[in-house]
């Protein structure tokens, strides 16, 4: 029997070599794998376009260069008639962002914890705090410029995006 033989295939046959993983069950996997994946429920009912929000006061906290990851604070409005669930913050100058919420545990400690969602009511807003929900940029590409506007985007569970422009304040900043 033969197996048509892909880039893919090759790849995978020398990284299996490489590992010493027998190479011969390689084509009859790729022959049985489905790479078609199922789409998730939301992803079915994506949009595309822009998010009714109107940012106020975004801030990204100046760091030291040694420093890998900030927060950034701010006030979300939500100028829509349906709630908005932001689901992925990204920006060039991070390798990733996440989503932050503050909780409190057992015994009164507060603590923070990453969230899958932070969401926006309808005709409401979203307080992004050091001491409440907010987002963190990680793997900090490049030490930050106090005064500099940084830009953001801000992805929502249906698919529509949201460009924030935030500024790099020293903490405790106005």
């Amino acid at each position: 029997m033969s197996y048509p033989i892909s880039r893919r295939m090759l790849l995978g046959a020398a990284l299996a070599a490489a590992l010493g993983v027998s190479v011969l069950i390689l084509p009859v996997l790729a022959q049985q794998m489905d790479h078609s994946m199922p789409m998730p429920a939301a992803a079915a009912r994506k949009s595309t376009g822009t998010l009714p929000i109107r940012a106020m006061n975004a801030t990204v906290v100046a760091v030291p260069p040694i420093i890998r990851e900030t927060s950034v604070f701010g006030t979300l409005m939500n100028t829509g008639k349906t709630p908005i669930v932001i689901s992925g913050v990204r920006s060039t100058v991070a390798g990733h962002g996440m989503l932050m919420v503050m909780e409190k545990a057992a015994g009164g400690m507060q603590g923070m914890s990453t969230a899958k969602t932070l969401t926006i009511p309808a005709g409401g807003k979203l307080v992004l705090s050091d001491t409440g929900d907010h987002l963190m940029l990680m793997k900090l590409r490049r030490p930050l410029k106090v005064g500099e506007t940084l830009t953001l985007t801000l992805s929502a569970a249906d698919g529509r995006t949201f460009v924030l422009k935030a500024t790099v304040r020293k903490p405790g900043a106005p």
